[in-house]
């Protein structure tokens, strides 16, 4: 996401707890000094994402418009199905990558270290019936299974386990 629909989301969420929120309070919470949240309000009042409304003479109030709350929505939508494009991705190099070691008489997948895509190795050692082992990674390497190292694991930690024949899960997924 842009760093404007960032702002307007931060916007919309202290809107939400604080309708009458000021702008020093909308920049405070964003992050962003006040006279960066006034040209950005200014902008986004053109943009028609953002209403100003007089309370009095002194305070004006802010709301999130309808087309404001459609961009952060078609923002949303867009990341979401990157995402799972992404995920989908991912899944298939896996499971082609399983597939292949299992056919290459590998017994076994052996994920060291810890892995925020380690389900998608699991789902592939299902899939294609192959025994999915979390190992840490002190272990001994399993010389009958395919070895990967999570991509949570230091740099350090990735080169030692690559030089005794684990595969770099990180490496794996950005061909």
């Amino acid at each position: 996401m842009n760093s404007d629909v960032l702002t307007l989301q931060s916007i919309a969420n202290t809107l939400e707890k604080e309708p009458l929120a000021s702008q020093r309070v909308l920049a405070k919470n964003a992050g962003i000094s006040i006279g960066l949240m006034n040209a950005i309000l200014k902008r986004f009042v053109e943009r028609g994402w953002i209403m100003l409304s007089n309370v009095n003479l002194k305070k004006l109030s802010y709301a999130v418009t309808p087309a404001g709350i459609a961009e952060l929505s078609s923002r949303s939508q867009k990341f979401a199905k990157r995402t799972f494009e992404l995920a989908n991705s991912y899944n298939k190099t896996i499971c082609d990558f399983v597939s292949k070691a299992k056919t290459q008489g590998k017994s076994a997948v052996a994920l060291y270290g810890d892995s925020y895509i380690k389900f998608l190795v699991s789902y592939a050692c299902h899939h294609y019936s192959i025994d999915f082992v979390e190992k840490a990674v002190t272990d001994e390497i399993d010389e009958n299974a395919l070895c990967l190292v999570g991509e949570l694991c230091d740099e350090e930690t990735v080169a030692r386990l690559e030089n005794k024949g684990c595969q770099n899960l990180l490496s794996l997924i950005a061909k």
